[in-house]
Formats: structure tokens, C-alpha cells, sequence
């Protein structure tokens, strides 16, 4: 548990520091914020995060199809309990973690809250919840990723080339 832990804490060092290094302007004034800039560390903790968290997201996308309802359950609990705030950090890093945007905090949140339902939905072996619960995980991310961290993830909020076609 404590290697999705320090995915997640990773993930989001690693998206604040792509976003605080980006030259595009942020999505809004709250996401304008020197607290992006984290310190070495901290950025650390948060790439290893993301890294666990990527490796949670694949594992149940295998899981799924395969119907393997535990290892979905063991999965989602690890990412729910993978709050970046139940580490052990300095004094430092707390005020780093409390400087963050706001919607940042809210998508951390809308994530961990997201990953417990989908545990609670594999626990009733319910395959459409579950599937639901899982795209909307994914979508979290998404949402993340296209505010936080355009400089790693560019070509979200980009519209598709003109030619095409659906």
C-alpha cells in the first residue's frame, strides 16, 4: 500500500512541477501558483506516486475484462488510500501540500473518493459499475492532467486536426 502511496505523492509533484515549469498560461488565476514550484523532494515523493498510480490503473484495466473482482478490490483500495496528506512529511513539505490549488485539491479528492466506489462496486461483482466507476477514475486523471501538467501532457484541450473524421 504504501508503493501506491508514494505513486500518487509522485504523480502529483510530477504534474505540479510539469505545470510550474510550462511557458502556456494557466487554465485560471487558481491555478496560478508559485506553490507548483515544489521542492526536490517533495517532486520525488510525487513521481513515485503517479508512477504506482499508472500501475493501479493498468492492473485493473487487465483485471476487468478477466473478472478478477479481488484483485480490482485490492487494487482501488490501495489507490483510495494513497492520500498524499497521510504521509510523513516535514513541516516544509505540509506547507508546500497546503499551498496547492485548490482544484487540484478537489480532483486528488474527486480521485480517492472515485477509487473506493470502484472498490465497492467490484466487492458486488457489478461489471457495469465497476466499468463506470473505472472510466470515471480515468476521466480524473484526464481532468488533472489537461490543468496541471500541459508542458507533459500537451495535446489535451488541443482540438483534432481538421480532416478528422469520427
Amino acid at each position: 500500500m504504501s508503493n501506491i502511496k508514494s505513486l500518487f505523492m509522485g504523480q502529483l509533484l510530477f504534474l505540479a512541477t510539469a505545470c510550474g515549469a510550462s511557458a502556456a498560461p494557466p487554465a485560471s488565476a487558481d491555478h496560478a501558483s508559485a506553490a507548483l514550484a515544489l521542492s526536490p523532494a517533495l517532486l520525488d515523493l510525487f513521481r513515485a506516486e503517479m508512477r504506482e498510480l499508472l500501475v493501479g490503473t493498468q492492473a485493473i484495466a487487465s483485471a476487468l475484462p478477466a473478472g478478477d473482482w479481488d484483485g480490482i478490490v485490492a487494487t482501488s483500495r490501495q489507490m483510495k488510500a494513497s492520500y498524499v496528506l497521510e504521509k510523513k512529511l516535514t513541516p516544509a513539505q505540509e506547507k508546500e501540500l497546503a499551498a496547492l490549488p485548490g482544484r487540484f485539491k478537489e480532483l486528488d479528492q474527486g480521485f480517492h473518493a472515485r477509487a473506493g466506489r470502484l472498490a465497492d462496486a467490484a466487492i458486488k461483482r457489478d461489471y457495469e459499475a465497476v466499468a463506470f466507476h473505472y472510466s470515471r477514475l480515468l476521466e480524473t486523471c484526464a481532468a488533472c492532467h489537461a490543468s496541471f501538467a500541459a508542458a507533459r501532457f500537451p495535446t489535451f484541450g488541443t482540438p483534432p486536426p481538421a480532416d478528422h473524421h469520427h
